[in-house]
């Protein structure tokens, strides 16, 4: 018998960590994923992230899931998607913290748009994304001291907590990684997601930073990849609206709470509570879309996302390299490029999509 499809897309950017826990995600429940829609058998379900703010695939006929959990748009999905014969509407609720459940809503809709909503077509479910710990822990590692923040500079004029955190790391209290931080004078790089894992992997604490309008309405991605790590995240006051293990919200960003001694014990007890906090979740998350809850989380289609983790950190290095060099090493990179991508084809993979 053959699998359902699925096709996974996202109309402004793609979130690879958010990216191969969805694969793994559908995978490990049954379906095959799909890179593009066939033109006359189209895939079974539908996965858009990150909510939505495209226009492709309107005619979609079949079952859609949303991931609304960026928080930027607000969407009439009933007049988005007018042929899906069901809308499922993956987003945390503001007011409930529980594991993930599932609930009538309707659909909000931007003010241009003046159709109804059809509301029995479309169903919340009060949930965040799945999270595979098995796609992202790594062997125990001794942890440094030093406390880091992985992130692109944010433009936040204002924001206390942003001058706080840039206080922070001008004078060396804490380590940064990213980019656009040129524009604050700060000297540091971005990282693979690959690489960001593995520093996490020797932290014993990392600072959040989120946007203020995702403050209290969604979750960073650091509040459960740091933590599967046994690194605790700083966050602002009221943003931990799950309850997750290893988030530590703050009124202000200071220094004086750096000083506290971190045990290595707790960080280890930290990863064990994260990643069954995540099983947990995903699981529940999974029965509420209509999924088999006892889904694998630890197997073949999580080994095949580690992979895929690795060949884009490959790609990043060899884009980095291309450009601190320019043209002097751009053609042995493109060799070794082409002969990655061998590799991946006989290995039974695709390249991964550009976002």
């Amino acid at each position: 018998m053959a699998k359902p499809t699925c096709l996974i897309v996202s109309s402004d950017y793609l979130d690879l960590d958010v990216y191969l826990n969805i694969r793994a995600f559908y995978a490990a429940a049954g379906y095959r994923l799909l890179r593009t829609p066939g033109a006359t058998s189209p895939a079974d379900l539908l996965v858009v992230l990150r909510g939505d703010n495209g226009s492709d695939h309107q005619d979609f006929p079949g079952e859609i899931h949303i991931y609304d959990y960026v928080k930027e748009y607000v969407v009439d999905w009933s007049t988005r998607y007018p042929l899906a014969s069901l809308l499922r509407l993956i987003t945390l609720s503001t007011s409930v913290s529980a594991p993930a459940s599932a609930s009538t809503l309707t659909a909000k809709a931007t003010p241009s748009q003046s159709q109804p909503a059809d509301p029995s077509r479309l169903v919340g479910v009060d949930a965040y994304l799945p999270v595979l710990p098995a796609l992202w822990c790594v062997p125990w590692r001794r942890k440094r001291p030093r406390p880091l923040h992985l992130s692109n500079f944010k433009r936040m004029k204002g924001d206390r907590y942003q001058q706080q955190l840039l206080s922070l790391i001008q004078t060396g209290a804490v380590q940064v990684y990213g980019s656009n931080w040129q524009l604050v004078d700060v000297q540091t790089h971005p990282l693979s997601y690959w690489q960001a894992n593995r520093l996490l992997a020797r932290s014993g604490r990392c600072f959040g930073l989120m946007w203020p309008y995702q403050r209290g309405t969604t979750l960073s991605g650091r509040m459960w990849q740091a933590p599967l790590q046994g690194c605790f995240v700083l966050s602002e006051r009221g943003t931990d609206i799950l309850g997750c293990p290893g988030v530590v919200e703050l009124e202000s960003f200071e220094a004086t709470y750096l000083s506290r001694p971190l045990a290595p014990d707790a960080c280890r007890q930290l990863s064990h509570e994260a990643a069954a906090f995540w099983e947990a979740h995903t699981r529940t998350l999974a029965a509420a879309l209509g999924l088999d809850p006892g889904l694998p989380l630890d197997g073949p289609e999580v080994r095949r996302q580690r992979r895929l983790l690795l060949l884009a950190h490959l790609q990043f290095r060899i884009n980095r390299l291309g450009t601190w060099w320019g043209g002097l090493l751009t053609p042995p990179l493109w060799g070794l490029r082409r002969r990655l991508a061998r590799l991946a084809r006989r290995l039974g993979y695709k390249p991964l999509p550009r976002g």
